[in-house]
């Protein structure tokens, strides 16, 4: 008789738990990258995640009217030890509202520069050990960073009409007396062609030479899919916040082949104008199924110091 009760409860908590995530339309994902590799600058072989391994929640509700508020919560993870990233919620947190105005959300959120341009240009995805330069976003070298991708406390607008998308976001400033953070991007996705261009101006806390100096960074991404190949290419250029000029290109491609694609690219970024990063990377990626693929990635850089190769063989699994 218990073990009959105990299994009705547990039905009907189910029922009922069941019924408020579908009013509230609440999607959980994430994605759990794992490789055997080498990144280029060092000298071990280990078991590292390239991606950035994530578990995240996300959620519209419907208010009527043609309104509906929603919300992101991502939270990144090491996978190979278990550990969680700082902040918790890295990939994300924040609340919306959208309608025929458009969109606002409010809290830690992707700069809408990276958004529209900057990841579009990488063929990688931003993935693998060919990804993590992150050139065009402005990385590179020894000022760090000139571009964010994510922007803490800041408000963003979105907005869309036919293939056009633009957005533009500001921030609170990160310390008394400096500049409010602002960026914009607007895409344009007609068919083959893609182009994206994005611009951020902020006082950089986003740099490892710390916060202070007037960084600015402009993007453009000219895509175009030809069927057998897709083209990808991307072109930056600003100045740090020591007042350092800084360049960036991306020339890749994607090919459709087998269940997968042959991916490539070569990234070059010059600081001061001298070139600081002389990447290039193949990798092949193997659908297994929709959510899953095998890869394999080879990659040099010219200019670094030492160790100038690296590798990966792995597995990604998104959900």
């Amino acid at each position: 008789m218990v073990k009959k009760c105990l299994m009705v409860g547990v039905a009907a908590l189910a029922c009922s738990t069941s019924a408020v995530w579908a009013d509230s339309s609440v999607t959980v994902y994430g994605l759990v990258d794992q490789a055997v590799g080498k990144n280029i600058g060092s000298a071990e072989e280990e078991v590292i995640d390239s991606t950035g391994s994530r578990l995240g929640f996300k959620g519209e509700k419907d208010l009527g009217n043609g309104m509906a508020a929603s919300f992101q919560l991502e939270h990144r993870f090491t996978p190979q030890t278990g550990s969680a990233a700082t902040p918790f919620f890295k990939g994300g947190s924040w609340v919306g509202l959208s309608g025929g105005f458009g969109k606002v959300m409010i809290g830690r959120q992707w700069s809408e520069a990276f958004l529209k341009s900057e990841f579009a240009s990488d063929p990688f995805g931003m993935s693998t050990v060919a990804g993590v330069n992150f050139g065009t976003v402005g990385c590179g070298g020894t000022g760090g960073c000139v571009g964010a991708f994510w922007v803490d406390k800041s408000v963003s607008y979105e907005v869309s009409a036919g293939a056009v998308s633009f957005g533009v976001q500001v921030a609170q400033k990160p310390f008394p007396g400096a500049k409010t953070p602002f960026n914009f991007g607007i895409g344009y996705d007609g068919g083959p062609l893609y182009i994206g261009f994005g611009y951020e101006s902020h006082e950089s806390v986003f740099s490892t030479l710390g916060a202070g100096g007037d960084a600015q960074w402009s993007h453009l991404t000219v895509n175009y899919d030809f069927g057998p190949v897709k083209l990808i290419t991307g072109f930056g250029s600003g100045k740090d916040n020591v007042n350092n000029d800084r360049r960036n290109v991306v020339v890749g491609f994607t090919m459709p082949l087998g269940a997968g694609a042959l991916i490539g690219q070569y990234n070059q970024h010059d600081e001061a104008g001298t070139t600081v990063v002389a990447q290039s990377a193949i990798g092949y990626q193997y659908n297994l199924f929709k959510g899953a693929k095998l890869f394999v990635t080879a990659t040099n850089d010219s200019k670094a110091a030492a160790n100038k190769s690296g590798y990966d063989l792995g597995f990604i699994y998104s959900f």
